[in-house]
């Protein structure tokens, strides 16, 4: 396959041009394309790395007219990543030439790009070498593949998200086992799935069993081990399907103690023991394994092996509660709304009042009981000719709760609550936009990208409404987390 040749290339060509080998990076590039299918996504991921060379090789007019081939096409191939990688070769190859403006301008491009794609890493290349900073990384080292990228589904908005986000980003090039923890409902198998995505066995198998009691026949160790049994002959358990790959261990804290050594001993040894067999067998997987319980605990109870948490634990990833990332429902919203309407054509509409109840509601279930409550309200609305949800559509509890949880500041029906002496008409409705919009910037945690899709604006259309009405987004945001940079802390580039 041709994409797991490009990226195995442009981490080559990386290492060629660290190590002071342009050339031969050049020639590397020369030669896959002679293997490759001349097709349009190939030639622009060649011509990218092209660029990158030939930067390395000083050859910057060269550089510059690849990336002048290549940037157009990048809008229809991969319109996020792709167009904010390209603008980050464009300004080191600018400052490269000495030309300061050019480069600030393409870093402020690749900045904004990235941020409203959901690209961190190439956001923080962006801003790191906006700002400055000597030791930013290179825009011409190689992106880490981004989570929002390689899962449908996983929305990271919130600075909760962003930051599991970025742990997942870091944890790309391990093969250890690793822990996710969280409340039932915040989405731990997608986390697994998209940890598996974005790790170097991505091209290999995933496959998924749960420890929790089923009403199955087939015992969890025969479907964890696999069997060898007579004139059955052998039957492959889900450690065998994952071969090469990962296997997800859903509730592992509800594994039987027997079978908890035979996990141990396989993330000891790498082998695995099948049901009715006496040899054991190597097995290539990494175990990526989830659960809700306190594990902790469950050592202390002796229900749990101590060996095993401490080995499974050595990596942890913990999905926080949807109630502590707000930020994240409008485009969860969306994206179940994209994901379950009956057929593409169909566009559904979400009011202001809805979304409002959707975002001060606490979710106990997390994310699943938000797509339980979407597919809810869709059925009610799916056969309208413009369907549109409502607050009077969702559950009760939920447009009660944003009932009890309005702000106090909010302007009531009682004309002498909010004319004050002196005041004009321009007076009152300027007060009225700047307490909804601060009132929605604090249910959203600050972020004003969510913000601006609750209140219908573009974001540009928010940033100037809170310029005009001195509004500062920082001061919604939580205070033991940093805020975020300015998205286009120098100006705007169209």
């Amino acid at each position: 396959a041709s994409d797991p040749l490009l990226r195995a290339t442009d981490a080559h060509v990386t290492a060629l041009c660290r190590c002071g080998d342009p050339s031969a990076a050049l020639d590397l590039i020369a030669a896959v394309g002679d293997e490759l299918p001349a097709d349009s996504s190939v030639n622009t991921s060649l011509h990218v790395l092209r660029a990158r060379g030939a930067l390395h090789h000083d050859e910057l007019g060269r550089a510059l007219a690849l990336l002048d081939d290549s940037f157009d096409r990048t809008l229809s191939l991969r319109p996020g990543l792709q167009r904010s990688s390209v603008a980050l070769l464009y300004g080191e190859t600018f400052r490269a030439q000495d030309r300061p403006d050019e480069a600030e301008a393409w870093f402020q491009r690749a900045h904004r790009t990235a941020r409203e794609t959901g690209h961190h890493a190439n956001c923080r290349r962006a801003a790191q070498a906006l700002s400055g900073t000597p030791d930013a990384p290179s825009a011409l080292d190689p992106s880490p593949t981004d989570p929002a990228d390689a899962v449908d589904g996983f929305v990271a908005e919130s600075r909760a998200m962003q930051a599991v986000a970025d742990t997942i980003c870091q944890l790309q090039p391990s093969h250890s086992p690793l822990l996710v923890t969280g409340e039932s409902g915040v989405g731990k198998q997608l986390v697994a799935r998209t940890i598996h995505a974005t790790s170097e066995r991505a091209d290999g198998p995933v496959a998924t069993i749960s420890c929790a009691p089923t009403q199955t026949e087939e015992p969890l160790e025969a479907r964890l081990l696999g069997t060898v049994a007579g004139n059955e002959g052998r039957r492959p358990g889900a450690l065998q399907a994952a071969d090469g790959g990962t296997l997800i261990i859903e509730d592992v804290d509800a594994l039987p103690l027997s079978l908890q050594s035979s996990l141990l001993d396989l993330l000891s040894a790498g082998k695995v023991t099948p049901d009715g067999s006496t040899t054991a067998e190597p097995v290539d997987v990494r175990i990526v394994a989830t659960t809700t319980a306190d594990l902790d605990a469950r050592v202390q109870e002796d229900r749990f092996r101590r060996a095993l948490r401490n080995r499974l634990r050595v990596m942890s990833v913990h999905v926080p509660p949807l109630r502590e990332r707000r930020a994240d429902i409008p485009l969860l919203v969306r994206h179940y709304l994209d994901a379950l309407r009956p057929t593409d054509e169909t566009l559904v509409s979400v009011t202001q009042p809805a979304m409002e109840a959707l975002l001060r509601y606490n979710w106990p279930g997390n994310v699943r009981q938000l797509r339980n409550e979407i597919e809810r309200a869709l059925v009610h609305v799916q056969s309208e000719p413009a369907p549109t949800i409502d607050a009077e559509i969702l559950l009760d509890t939920i447009v009660d709760r944003a009932k009890k949880s309005r702000s106090p500041q909010t302007p009531t029906d009682d004309p002498n609550a909010i004319l004050e002496p002196d005041q004009t008409l321009k007076d009152v409705l300027s007060r009225t936009e700047k307490a909804v919009i601060e009132r929605v910037l604090r249910a959203c945690d600050g972020q004003v990208t969510a913000s601006a899709d609750v209140l219908g604006l573009t974001r540009q259309g928010l940033y100037k409404k809170m310029k005009r009405l001195d509004i500062d987004a920082s001061a919604f945001q939580s205070a033991s987390e940093p805020a975020p940079a300015d998205p286009d802390p120098i100006g705007r580039l169209t």
